[in-house]
């Protein structure tokens, strides 16, 4: 018998970065038209009425994507990939769920903190200098890889920290783990 982990947003992470990357969020899986239009509803940025929803649907079927438009702040474009909906978010909403910048002294580089299932302290971390997203010990500085991360999030990630002006929440020498934690 197998047992998965819950391991939260590590989990989620992981199968985010691996199914389409970090900036698609899967909306849902869909069987009919009616399911795609009522997926379409629950998150498109424009209210519309119907005859415009029902093109926007149909292009959306017809070409696979659609642009919503160039001046929504969030959605990027919409796309189906294998009867789901994806859609890509122009800015990365992954970085809501890192709370901290952690900056490891010791090899020169950064962590992500962020909480693994909402508490109130930092117990998980993407390291960018190995790609991998894992558990964060903020008591004593281990930071222990449970997946890698695809290497097209863990640029993006990093061109985000260089682009913006983040300011670093904590500065430490970080022991990793060097085994991935399954």
């Amino acid at each position: 018998m197998t047992t998965k982990v819950n391991n939260g947003v590590i989990d989620v992470l992981l199968d985010r970065s691996w199914d389409m990357g970090l900036s698609f969020i899967d909306q849902g899986k869909f069987e009919s038209r009616e399911e795609l239009e009522n997926l379409f509803d629950g998150f498109y940025p424009w209210d519309v009425d119907d005859e415009e929803k029902s093109e926007l649907v149909q292009e959306l079927l017809d070409e696979g994507y659609i642009e919503p438009s160039p001046d929504d702040d969030e959605i990027d474009c919409l796309q189906i990939v294998d009867d789901h909906l994806y859609a890509h978010y122009r800015d990365i909403e992954v970085m809501e769920s890192c709370q901290c910048l952690i900056y490891d002294k010791g090899e020169k580089n950064f962590l992500l903190g962020f909480s693994t299932f909402g508490w109130l302290y930092i117990d998980g971390a993407i390291d960018l200098a190995t790609g991998t997203v894992g558990y964060y010990n903020d008591n004593e500085d281990i930071y222990t890889p449970v997946g890698n991360l695809r290497d097209e999030d863990v640029e993006m990630l990093s061109e985000v920290i260089q682009d913006n002006d983040w300011s670093i929440d904590y500065e430490c020498s970080v022991k990793r783990e060097k085994e991935l934690v399954v």
